[in-house]
This record gives structure tokens, C-alpha cells and sequence, in this order.
């Protein structure tokens, strides 16, 4: 049979268009040389997809580092075993990407599209870059034997979804709060906005106030006895393989450190439940507790959002929120994103049948009459539910 092709027309000629029939045919004889990549959210994929092909997905919050071209393709898988097969064989393989209903594009709209730009970059890197004709949608209706389908994938189903974006249906926004883009921790004052330009004032003075005794900063701040002491901070989390507890053998503070770089191939999530206890102990001791990475933008975040996720039972999205409004400058690697979404799904927090749940209002007790919790701390109420 022949390949029936035509140019993409959100992507000019960028990217060639393969049909349906030819991605049957290719099946049919076993092509081990094709690797398929569906672009839909996670809970669809988990649902339904076409055989062989592993899913690509990233949380609605990352859009922007896809935009400015710095991540590499293989961060944008969070389990290991299927960037491990991106790995191997992109350079060889016919890579065909595919979203839920490819008929939609057109020439106006395409060339903001994530899936258009995920296209660029795996030409730029080398790929053979190739998309669906009519998508996933189209190849089910025509091709149902080649499609694999979870019959427990609806919304009934236990394991509840996680909330994240596909590609092919998504627009880049213009939005320009700041989205820092780092694979590595960097000096914290070089943060820029979304279209390039310096951001004032991007990185605090001090450690930021998160909870009442939970802190977020700088290795600069882990060294500054004057902040230690303003915060009343005797508890310091140190998120880096390498930095030196300055302070340790005087026996004032008290230590951790998680021996964790930030570089995609990093499992963080692996220190989550030490370093939650950690924070606890402090908080249960009536101290202040720093969590710090280098620059405070990646890895300490990753904890502290782990941490509100889990103690306040929020989402990953709105923990992240909340961070966020705290400290604009924050930037977790993507890998870690992936984790932390891991890390929602093992705590139950996401709702089968929705996407995503209103930020809720947080706010402390001691605007009124103050419930302390024990060692001392206001209690922090979420929805009217307390501190665990």
C-alpha cells in the first residue's frame, strides 16, 4: 500500500501527516522500527489507546517551559520505563504522535499548538517527526483491533486520574508570570519573565513564610545566623548532595540533608516520607523549619509542595498554587512535577470524574482566637479541615 502523506498545515512543512490505513498496515506486518506517542490526557490513554504506544502528558502548569524549548523530549515522560524506550529508540525509529481528533487543526490555530511545537523539537533533535491523520478517534473507528482498551478505565474505576494536560488539544498561554526554566538549580536572581525580561524583585530577601513554622529559601539563607534566629528556625532541611551544613557541629540546629541533584533522572520522591516526618518534628517541637535547595526554586519546592499536599490533603495543582502565591519565582524540574503527581495519585487526593478541584481558601487561626496545635504553632485550616 502506499504511504498517503501531505503536509500538516499548522506546522508548514515541518511535520508530515500519516493516515490511518498506513499506521494499520504497519501494525499488521509488525514494524519494530515505530514508536507511537499519544498526546492525550493520562486517565484517556489509561482508557483506551492504540497497541505499543506510550503516553506523553504534562501538567497544565509546564506549558510554558515546552514554549521556551528547554526541556529535552525525554523529560516530558514521568515513568522511567517509557522514557528509557524514548531514549532508545528516537534516533532510529518512525516516531508517529497522535492526540484524540487531529481533523481539528488548521493552519490558523496549529502554529501555537503544544503538539505543533512538541513536532519542532523532536525534528530538531533528530526524530523522524510524524502525526496522525484524524487521531486516535479516526484509528479506533477504523482499526478497533489494534487498540487497546481497559474496560475498567471509566470513571467508577478506583485509581483516580491524574490531572494533567494532553498535548493536542492545548494552547500556549501568553500569560507572563513568572515560569522559571531550569534543568539545574541556578543563582536565584536571574530569574526572568515569560518573555525574557528580568523579573523585580524575583527572588526574596528572606526565607519565605509558608506555614507559620514551615520556610522556604536559598543555600544563602542556611548560612545567614541573623535570619535563622529573626525566624526562629532550628530545623534546616538540606535538599542538595553537596552543600555544607554550615552550623552542624554547633549543636544549635538540627539537620537533614536529602543527597537529591536536580536533574530529571533524580527520584526525590523516594525522601518524601523522611523529609515530611522531619518537618513535622519540627513543627512538633515548636521551631521554625527551613527547607532549601541552592537557588529555592526546584527541589526544596518539590518537599515543600509534597508537604502541603500531604498534611492539608490538597491537590498537587493547589498546593503548588499556594506556594506559588508565596514565592513567584518557583520552578521544579519537570521530572519532579511528574513525582509529585505520583505522589497525588498514592494519597488519594484526585477525584475520579474531576480534572481539577478550586484552589481552596487557606488562611490561620490566629486571625481570631488561636487554636494552637501542639508545640505552640497556630493550627492551619484548609475547607475547616485542620492540620494533620
Amino acid at each position: 500500500m502506499i504511504d498517503t502523506l501531505r503536509p500538516v498545515p499548522f506546522a508548514s512543512e515541518m511535520a508530515i501527516c500519516k493516515t490511518v490505513s498506513w499506521l494499520n498496515e504497519q501494525l499488521e506486518l509488525g514494524n519494530e522500527r515505530l514508536l507511537l506517542m499519544d498526546c492525550r490526557p493520562q486517565e484517556l490513554y489509561e482508557s483506551s489507546h492504540i497497541e505499543s504506544a506510550i503516553n506523553v502528558a504534562i501538567p497544565g502548569i509546564m506549558l510554558r517551559r515546552l514554549q521556551k524549548g528547554n526541556l529535552p523530549v525525554r523529560a516530558l515522560f514521568t515513568r522511567c520505563e517509557d522514557r528509557d524506550r524514548f531514549t532508545r529508540r528516537c534516533g532510529t525509529d518512525t516516531v508517529v504522535l497522535y492526540d484524540e481528533n487531529s481533523s481539528d487543526w488548521n493552519e490558523n490555530t496549529g502554529g501555537e499548538s503544544v503538539l505543533g511545537l512538541l513536532l519542532k523539537k523532536l525534528k530538531d533533535e533528530g526524530c523522524r517527526a510524524f502525526y496522525l491523520e484524524g487521531g486516535f478517534s479516526k484509528f479506533q473507528a477504523e482499526f478497533a483491533l489494534h487498540c487497546e482498551t481497559n474496560l475498567d478505565g471509566s470513571c467508577s474505576s478506583s485509581s483516580p486520574p491524574l490531572p494533567v494536560l494532553g498535548l493536542g488539544g492545548l494552547r500556549i498561554s501568553s500569560d507572563s508570570s513568572s515560569d522559571i526554566e531550569s534543568d539545574l538549580d541556578r543563582d536565584p536572581n536571574s530569574a526572568t519573565d515569560s518573555d525574557g525580561s528580568p523579573l523585580s524583585n524575583s527572588q526574596p530577601s528572606f526565607p519565605v513564610e509558608i506555614l507559620p513554622f514551615l520556610y522556604l529559601g536559598c543555600a544563602k539563607d542556611s548560612t545567614n545566623l541573623d535570619v535563622l534566629e529573626e525566624f526562629g528556625i532550628k530545623y534546616i532541611l538540606n535538599v542538595t548532595p553537596n552543600l555544607p551544613n554550615l552550623f552542624e557541629n554547633a549543636g544549635e540546629f538540627k539537620y537533614k540533608q536529602i543527597p537529591i541533584s536536580d536533574h530529571w533522572s533524580q527520584n526525590l520522591s523516594q525522601f518524601f516520607p523522611e523529609a515530611i516526618s522531619f518537618i513535622d518534628e519540627a513543627r512538633g517541637k515548636n521551631c521554625g523549619v527551613l527547607v532549601h535547595c541552592l537557588a529555592g526554586i526546584s527541589r526544596s519546592v518539590t518537599v515543600t509542595v509534597a508537604y502541603l499536599m500531604q498534611k492539608l490533603n490538597l491537590s498537587m495543582n493547589d498546593a503548588y498554587d499556594i506556594v506559588k502565591m508565596k514565592k513567584s519565582n518557583i520552578s521544579p524540574n519537570f521530572n519532579f512535577m511528574g513525582q509529585l503527581l505520583d505522589f497525588e495519585r498514592t494519597l488519594g487526593l484526585s477525584s475520579p470524574c474531576d480534572n481539577r478541584v478550586p484552589t481552596p481558601q487557606l488562611y490561620f487561626s490566629h486571625a481570631l482566637q488561636p487554636e494552637r496545635l501542639p508545640g505552640g504553632l497556630p493550627a492551619v485550616y484548609v475547607k475547616g479541615t485542620h492540620l494533620s
